[in-house]
């Protein structure tokens, strides 16, 4: 983005700010300067008044002027530009100036003829070009006085600073958001713009334009028709376009140009004599869609997409008498998908909409007004035709104190209302104190966030001006619930392949008919799927076995000897309530055939499987079914599963009845419930530095006996040292009777001291005692 000092002046207070400071302040809040130049004219070049022109007596493409620079007789100048016979005042070098380049202007003879000065072109003068030809001087520069220096006026004496702007900042596009960064830094308000044209016209604009809409229009847009008489760019403007590197040779496309550049509304102006209908009225259709940049038609014809492009044909300029005036604002993310997408081909103004223009519409509109009657002599129409598109205000709450957090430092609350007011934010007041709003201006597309809006209050107050600290970071525990289950999910996914499992993953639906063949439950009327994918997924699953068991039958038919495989997904009952279970299920096999078994691997049992599973899941207890919970598993080859004396699951043999229907082989399953696996806060317990010892006690009890109820009156006992219990062995014959025998295992050790011989036999007494008191037992 290129501005000039003497351009933002116009919206801006720079007085007594010299140019180095605006260089060091532009780098401080974040518009980088890529170049800063000083513009100005060498000495000796004057103010000339061509007072008579004719033809070189022996060129033709020369021209021989008497120009009036001041002095008591006119200069004698040849000129070889062609537009010199055009023009009144134009820059004359006198002899004894010194042009850029060197250049030394003396006397000379061309063709014979003496020649005392030069008569200049822009670039000749160190600007950029304007035109073909000399430069042609007009009263927009100040009152036109031959042999006043060119230096002395203020249009030739301006700082030009280009300047690097990140993607996000297309605010500052233009002279006036660049000037409205630089009144929040300087504390300065930016001068207020109204315009009011008395040129208009005396027939209203529903006579001369007609529009109809269709489908949904995101864009905000303006029309306006100008009828023009004469069209010309002062001079002045001109230098501004030229130094901006916007300079344009039409008119028209000049005044366009000068208003965009200046305000940053998009404005495109189409050739209103060829979009008349028969009737003499410009009638066109606008056609858009959610999220897409719409397009304007003739008929059938596309003759744009709205802050995109134009067709060509369609372009006004300055010979056409009457012109059709578009503004627009479209949101960048809209026009950035609609060419991406469409893969569209763009004009020179996409550049600016799709990087966030002015939505200040009628700003644009009364400062094209403006531009336009001081350069053309031109009517317009009495009415705007707008379609605007209905946006919520986007408003964010903002803490002080996270604010300055963010920052870095403390900064006063005035001070940051103040900086984001000049930036063009609307504060309101809190409910607490610490707390305002804000309103978001909708030229900051780009602001989302408190640390945006912290990032703008940083620039202007200055990184340099923020103390230096230590780095310190202060985060939140953010491991939500759903972080934590994932990671248990991965952990227990790594594990179980770790097992030799492999992770399945199957359908949330089941067939009820199998559901209800196996005693699983299905969906009750009410809550069932109206519409099933087919008719095997006419529910939701309340078990995984089934699915698991389908993938075994699969893998089975495609020659698989060892099939291991575990899925963690959601169940649901009856009433469509979700939880979660873990399954696993071991078909053939207990590995794949390899040296070590000689080709002929085992098959799995019942010992192996539950060996993996605790591999994955952990230390579990198990208990004797008094019944099966499904048909699925064997009546004796199967378990009960509990976790801290809880009941989770159950874990066994797959019935050979069911393994026969699905044609697969000796086959173990288990579900359990996963919830039961998330883990609380582990609580630390003291260990002891003292020696502990095992002790074995062999008891006879009845046959029909579970061992549960034994464990249940030995977890009922209140002795310290007993830190272990559990069996190692079962034993029954005919000497025994209705009798069994029962081997408890002992783990003992003492937090004070190492344990004697008649510590430990007291201990294993009370044991003894009670046991035999409570479960009938007998030493054996």
């Amino acid at each position: 983005m290129i501005v000039t000092r003497r351009w933002l002046e116009e919206f801006i207070d720079l007085s007594n700010i010299s140019d180095e400071k605006l260089y060091e302040t532009f780098n401080s809040i974040g518009l980088e300067v890529d170049s800063i130049k000083k513009i100005e004219i060498p000495p000796k070049v004057v103010v000339g008044r061509i007072v008579e022109c004719a033809k070189h007596p022996d060129a033709d493409k020369l021209n021989l002027c008497k120009i009036d620079v001041g002095e008591k007789e006119p200069l004698q100048i040849i000129c070889g530009a062609a537009n010199v016979r055009y023009a009144e005042y134009v820059p004359v070098a006198v002899i004894g100036a010194t042009l850029p380049g060197d250049f030394h202007i003396k006397p000379a003879k061309l063709r014979g003829v003496e020649s005392f000065g030069m008569v200049c072109s822009s670039s000749e003068l160190g600007l950029p070009k304007m035109g073909d030809g000399i430069m042609i001087l007009d009263s927009s520069i100040g009152e036109l006085i031959p042999g006043k220096e060119l230096r002395e006026y203020d249009a030739f004496n301006d700082t030009v600073i280009e300047l690097e702007l990140t993607a996000n900042r297309g605010d500052c596009l233009s002279i006036r958001g660049v000037a409205r960064d630089l009144s929040a830094i300087f504390n300065r308000d930016l001068k207020p713009f109204e315009y009011h044209s008395k040129n208009i016209m005396k027939k209203g604009i529903a006579r001369e334009f007609k529009l109809h809409t269709e489908g949904e229009i995101e864009s905000d847009i303006s029309f306006m028709i100008i009828e023009s008489k004469e069209c010309d760019i002062k001079l002045s403007d001109s230098i501004l376009l030229a130094l901006c590197d916007a300079y344009k040779d039409d008119a028209i496309d000049a005044i366009l140009s000068y208003t965009i550049h200046a305000t940053g509304v998009i404005i495109r102006a189409y050739n209103a004599d060829i979009l008349k209908n028969s009737n003499g009225r410009v009638e066109l259709t606008l056609k858009g869609q959610k999220a897409k940049a719409p397009r304007l038609f003739k008929g059938d014809k596309e003759i744009s997409i709205v802050g995109i492009s134009i067709d060509e044909e369609y372009k006004a300029s300055s010979a056409n008498e009457e012109i059709l005036i578009e503004a627009s604002y479209t949101e960048p993310d809209i026009l950035v998908d609609t060419v991406a997408t469409e893969r569209l081909k763009s004009d020179e103004l996409y550049y600016r909409s799709s990087r966030g223009s002015e939505p200040n519409l009628i700003f644009g509109v009364e400062y094209l007004q403006k531009s336009i009657d001081r350069n053309a002599v031109c009517e317009f129409s009495t009415d705007i035709v707008k379609v605007e598109k209905c946006r919520r205000k986007r408003v964010a709450s903002i803490s002080i104190s996270k604010l300055n957090s963010i920052i870095g430092q403390e900064i006063s609350k005035s001070t940051i209302h103040k900086i984001l007011s000049l930036l063009g934010f609307e504060i309101q007041k809190g409910v607490e104190s610490d707390v305002f709003i804000v309103k978001i201006p909708p030229h900051r597309h780009d602001i989302v966030n408190v640390f945006d809006i912290a990032e703008e209050v940083l620039r202007i107050v200055g990184i340099n001006n923020i103390e230096a600290k230590p780095l310190e970071v202060v985060e939140k525990n953010r491991l939500s619930k759903e972080a934590k289950l994932y990671k248990i999910r991965r952990d227990f996914r790594q594990k179980a392949v770790s097992a030799g499992f492999y992770e399945a993953l199957t359908y949330a639906f089941g067939d009820s008919k199998k559901l209800t063949k196996y005693q699983f439950g299905t969906l009750r009327d009410g809550v069932n799927i109206l519409n099933p994918i087919v008719e095997e997924m006419d529910t939701l699953r309340s078990t995984l076995l089934i699915n698991l068991l389908d993938a075994v039958k699969r893998n089975t038919s495609y020659g698989k000897k060892m099939i291991p495989l575990f899925e963690i997904g959601a169940v649901f009952d009856r009433d469509r309530v979700e939880s979660e279970k873990i399954a696993f299920v071991w078909c053939g096999d207990l590995e794949e055939p390899s040296v070590s078994n000689a080709g002929k691997p085992p098959k799995m049992d019942i010992f192996k499987f539950v060996e993996k599973i605790s591999s994955v899941v952990g230390a579990l207890e198990f208990r004797e079914l008094q019944e099966t919970p499904n048909a699925l598993l064997h009546p004796y080859q199967s378990a009960v599963v509990l976790k801290d004396s809880k009941e989770i699951g159950y874990i066994g043999q797959l019935h050979p009845v069911v393994a026969e229907e699905f044609d697969i082989d000796i086959t173990f399953i288990a579900e359990l419930d996963f919830d039961a696996f998330v883990e609380g806060i582990k609580q630390a317990s003291t260990i002891s530095n003292y020696q502990g010892t095992y002790k074995d006690l062999s008891i006879l009890v009845d046959k029909d006996m579970p061992y549960s109820t034994v464990e249940a009156q030995l977890n009922s006992l209140d002795e310290e040292l007993i830190k272990r219990a559990f069996p190692i062995d079962i034993y029954s014959d005919e000497k025994l009777g209705d009798k069994k025998s029962l081997t408890v295992r002992f783990y003992l050790q003492s937090m004070d001291k190492t344990l004697e011989d008649s510590d430990i036999e007291s201990v294993m007494g009370r044991v003894l005692k009670h046991l035999e008191s409570s479960c009938g037992a007998v030493l054996r």
